[in-house]
């Protein structure tokens, strides 16, 4: 049986989503940067950002295999460009006028939720068992993310008794 070479839009997919991993890392490492005063904070946002280019590196392993990925593409490279070029301004936004870390915390939140939700929803539905488990390893990792970014949120804003301070 022939080995099944990736196509171009899977290609193309795939590298679109693993920037889309990257733009999240490097707004986590400036995070990171912005608080790193406080190590709770610091400590928080350099893990996400590690698992950001870990997820990236698993993208790029994807590609590097070059195997056909048997599964449907329910959205284009550009709808997930669209979503890299709003993450980009929100890169640049945050560098002219740092956000406090409430607000960081909050608009961090909803930008994992939204990612959740999109790779959940639109982004490809793989046959292959192996896909389905590095994929699906990823969206548990955004739900952590989620998790971990909320719990330091409520502590900030006073739902919780933490030490986490700006």
């Amino acid at each position: 049986m022939p080995e099944i070479i990736m196509t171009m839009s899977e290609q193309i997919l795939l590298e679109k989503c693993r920037e889309t991993e990257l733009l999240c890392k490097e707004l986590y490492e400036y995070f990171a940067e912005l608080y790193s005063s406080n190590r709770d904070a610091y400590c928080l946002w350099s893990k996400t950002a590690k698992e950001e280019e870990n997820h990236a590196a698993q993208f790029t392993l994807a590609l590097k295999l070059r195997k056909g990925m048997p599964c449907m593409v329910t959205v284009g490279p550009d709808k997930i460009e669209s979503i890299n070029n709003q993450i980009r301004a929100v890169i640049a936004k945050v560098k002219v006028t740092p956000p406090k870390l409430a607000d960081a915390l909050s608009s961090s939140i909803k930008l994992e939720r939204f990612l959740a939700e999109f790779h959940l929803s639109c982004v490809v539905v793989f046959e292959d068992e192996s896909y389905k488990k590095m994929f699906n390893a990823m969206m548990a990792s955004d739900q952590e993310h989620i998790a971990s970014l909320q719990s330091a949120y409520d502590t900030l804003t006073g739902r919780q008794d933490w030490s986490f301070t700006s």
